[in-house]
């Protein structure tokens, strides 16, 4: 069966102050993707006292959720679940790119319908989050990646985008491939993006 997966991210920065406002010290940013499931998420990443967009610490509080659905026997589950995140964040960048990496507590609440009692991700859970994203940056190219891994769960995402730069907008054209899962389950993605600025601050990709 052929599915279709239509995804979109937006990212824009958050000014310091108004006396400041041309030195960001955080990210706000959603997006989410439809195919045989659905999902979305929202969060921001702050920089602490001390610390500046790209360097030193932060704290990223995000949220999710979604749904899903898979066999059990001869029985179709569908899964909502909702998330949310709280971990602290080492900031390091440069001429070359940057990269973020950080742990902190997970919470997920997942509701099946119908129960499945053979399904260990149900009802509410609490995990330890370790998250690595960042990219290289160059005049012509960025090579940009995410990887996450839940430690009680075994849950695990990576991705990576290669993403080539046109013309001096801020528009890159480029494509990406994926993969999640955890004991239970693995799911593979790939396909092209666009992403474009929109405004100083702001970027939107799909």
């Amino acid at each position: 069966m052929n599915k279709a997966l239509f995804a979109l991210a937006a990212t824009g920065l958050l000014a310091a102050a108004p006396a400041t406002a041309e030195t960001p010290t955080g990210v706000v940013y959603a997006g989410g993707d439809i195919s045989d499931s659905a999902s979305g998420y929202a969060g921001a990443v702050v920089s602490l006292p001390g610390a500046s967009l790209g360097h030193g610490l932060a704290a990223r509080i995000g949220v999710g959720g979604g749904r899903y659905h898979y066999d059990a026997g001869a029985t179709r589950i569908t899964a909502d679940y909702a998330s949310a995140d709280l971990a602290l964040v080492e900031q390091v960048s440069g001429g070359w790119g940057w990269a973020n990496v950080s742990a902190g507590p997970r919470y997920t609440r997942t509701r099946l319908s119908p129960v499945d009692p053979g399904n260990s991700r149900r009802g509410s859970r609490w995990d330890l989050g370790l998250q690595t994203d960042g990219a290289l940056d160059t005049p012509g190219w960025r090579l940009s990646w995410l990887g996450s891994y839940g430690v009680v769960d075994e849950e695990y995402q990576a991705q990576l985008e290669l993403g080539r730069k046109i013309g001096s907008k801020g528009l890159r054209l480029g494509i990406e491939g994926g993969l999640q899962g955890d004991p239970s389950y693995r799911k593979v993605r790939g396909g092209a993006f666009i992403a474009a600025a929109l405004g100083t601050n702001f970027e939107v990709q799909v």
